[in-house]
């Protein structure tokens, strides 16, 4: 709200130019590829995501990722991929779609209904960092295989490890919760365990939490 508030992020949807100023002003400063994010649009009833694309291709930009939802929908359901293909028909830039991608299917289905270069996924990685090699089986024709309960708990477990040894285990315990319970999402005894690890102050307790779980 703070950045958006500030006329920044996806507040610039409202004001293409200054937002290709901006572009133009970085692929200036550097010579590293600028690429640019933007959403379907501000609202539902101003959708100028390829209004803003054009612009940011003239101001120098790369690749430009398009979010099929407006500033307002938030994460509500339902993502407009028809305004992802609209703006690859219009630009000659690579285009990414995202928005809504938890699954190969439906990174095979914007793509195939988008013509998108490719695809960012977002949400979709919390607690499942296996999706990647998902949508990759998926593009390549390949039988994928989902990972085991021991797996996945050992990567979540690694995780923690890996906040704490970072950022001590006070805050690396407090900000892996939240990634714990999306590891835990859909498995056996997840509700338990989850409400568990949301009380959790020190990696010691977050393992055998997890380990209790095996």
């Amino acid at each position: 709200a703070k950045i958006v508030g500030n006329g920044e992020g996806s507040a610039l949807m409202k004001n293409p130019r200054l937002a290709a100023e901006i572009v133009q002003a970085m692929t200036d400063a550097v010579r590293l590829p600028i690429t640019v994010k933007i959403r379907a649009g501000w609202s539902k009833d101003s959708k100028n995501a390829v209004e803003c694309a054009l612009a940011a291709e003239s101001a120098g930009a790369s690749a430009i990722c398009v979010h099929g939802r407006t500033r307002d929908q938030f994460y509500s359901p339902g993502v407009d991929l028809s305004i992802i293909g609209e703006v690859k028909s219009a630009v000659r830039v690579p285009v990414i779609g995202n928005g809504d991608l938890f699954s190969a299917k439906q990174a095979m289905k914007m793509k195939e209904e988008t013509g998108c270069d490719g695809i960012m996924v977002a949400r979709g990685a919390q607690g499942n960092p296996w999706i990647f090699a998902e949508i990759l089986a998926a593009i390549e024709g390949k039988e994928y295989t989902p990972p085991t309960f021991e797996e996945r708990f050992a990567v979540a477990l690694e995780h923690a490890r890996g906040l704490v040894k970072e950022k001590g285990e006070r805050v690396g315990v407090s900000e892996s919760r939240k990634h714990l319970a999306w590891y835990l999402h859909g498995m056996r005894g997840a509700a338990v365990a989850r409400n568990a690890v949301m009380q959790a102050t020190t990696l010691l307790e977050i393992e055998q939490i997890l380990q209790s779980l095996l």
